[in-house]
């Protein structure tokens, strides 16, 4: 379903700082929710936004944006089957990884096997000793790979790997099989530093200085230059790790319009200021040619979410650093970027040759109907037409489908008597 509805837009959001999301902003019912109404088991692992993990029927290992030392798993007592499971980090060898994946793709490529043979064998062990009726995995690391080494030979054995990893499960488990990607990638020839243009236009106030930025810029192009196995001095790691994670240095209270994120693509403004930075940003031309498209998402306290569409072949940086608003992509910066269209495959005893188009929104609807189940009223998307056995597909109220509300407040109060 649309942004609108489930209510999480990006990874952060906006409340006065940057905050990140967590499983408790989603405002409707996640698939593993609505099985669990009915009385089906879910075997979920490693899905962004999913911490903390809920308590359902099943198991959720929740993913990306779990903080560090933190439970992972719900039901806490299955974390004791899962010793060897592999949380995803992102430093290595006391760097960043996007920094690590230009001084040494080879042991970046090693951990993201390593945590690729993780999600499987944790699938594998909780299928067999668990009843399930729905299971969904998801590997991250090709989706790393690209946007760090999208131009090496890594990214494919990434690939085979997971392809290898898929067909260890496929062959165990009998079911109807679905994989997914809400996106592809494209090489990035350009940065567009959308923080950057709004302080040239005064939309920007920063609470550093530019000069105080200027050691840490020269200093990170001397890098550039320096032997690899020099970067591995203890005193070097420091110092790009320093750099990696500079302060934040936006004024948020007097800035009027600033780019969130890069991977909402996001800017926020004030409402009365709306149309100008519309005209900012779609005017924004490389070459003679525009680059971006900006819409709005919606409006909340006097302020608007914007989210830009940018042409292939360019990406936005969210950081303020004083220099251009459009730079090519330095040796640390990621390589690859999201596209608009992903990939949609499905697999089973049911599923019939296709060849067509689809939406991210028509998976869940699709994944209900393999499993004779309608989808509720309120879920966006469609049926994909990839069934041997024609199903008219249904949406319903799910509230009268599943457990009334009273049944729901039931369980929950037997569930903490459990617990």
């Amino acid at each position: 379903m649309t942004p609108e509805k489930h209510g999480i837009y990006d990874f952060f959001y906006f409340d006065n700082g940057i905050k990140v999301v967590s499983s408790r902003h989603r405002r409707m019912p996640a698939i593993w929710n609505l099985l669990s109404d009915i009385g089906k088991r879910s075997i979920v692992i490693n899905v962004p936004v999913t911490y903390p993990p809920e308590r359902v029927n099943g198991i959720i290992i929740s993913g990306l944006l779990t903080p560090p030392d933190e439970n992972f798993v719900e039901p806490k007592e299955i974390k004791k089957m899962l010793a060897d499971y592999k949380m995803e980090h992102l430093i290595v060898d006391d760097l960043p990884i996007r920094m690590a994946a230009y001084y040494n793709p080879e042991k970046v490529k090693k951990i993201l096997y390593e945590w690729i043979e993780s999600r499987t064998k944790a699938a594998i062990k909780l299928m067999k000793n668990f009843d399930w009726d729905f299971g969904m995995i998801v590997y991250r690391a090709t989706d790393l790979v690209q946007h760090f080494l999208w131009d090496k030979e890594e990214v494919f054995e990434v690939y085979k790997k997971v392809d290898e990893e898929i067909g260890k499960i496929i062959e165990k488990f009998k079911a109807n099989y679905f994989i997914v990607s809400d996106h592809g990638f494209y090489g990035i020839k350009k940065n567009v530093f959308l923080n950057n243009l709004l302080y040239e236009k005064g939309y920007v106030v920063a609470n550093k200085k530019p000069s105080s930025l200027m050691i840490g810029k020269m200093l990170t192009r001397l890098l550039y230059h320096m032997p690899k196995n020099f970067t591995r001095l203890p005193f070097m790691r420091k110092l790009l790790f320093s750099i990696a994670f500079k302060e934040k240095i936006i004024d948020f209270e007097k800035s009027v319009a600033f780019c969130l994120s890069s991977s909402s693509r996001a800017i926020i403004c004030r409402k009365e200021i709306k149309e100008e930075i519309i005209e900012l940003i779609n005017s924004f031309e490389d070459d003679g040619e525009k680059i971006m498209r900006l819409q709005e998402m919606y409006s909340k306290n006097g302020m608007s979410y914007l989210v830009a569409e940018l042409k292939e072949g360019y990406a936005i940086m969210d950081i303020l650093n004083f220099g251009k608003a459009l730079e090519k992509p330095g040796k640390f910066h990621f390589k690859g970027e999201h596209s608009k269209y992903g990939i949609f495959m499905a697999y089973g005893k049911e599923i019939k040759e296709w060849d067509g188009n689809a939406s991210v929104m028509d998976v869940m609807p699709t994944v209900l109907h393999s499993m004779n189940l309608p989808s509720p009223s309120y879920a966006d998307g469609n049926v994909i037409d990839i069934f041997k056995k024609k199903r008219k597909p249904k949406k319903v109220e799910w509230q009268k489908f599943g457990f009334s509300k009273r049944e729901k407040e039931m369980i929950k109060a037997l569930a903490k008597l459990v617990k």
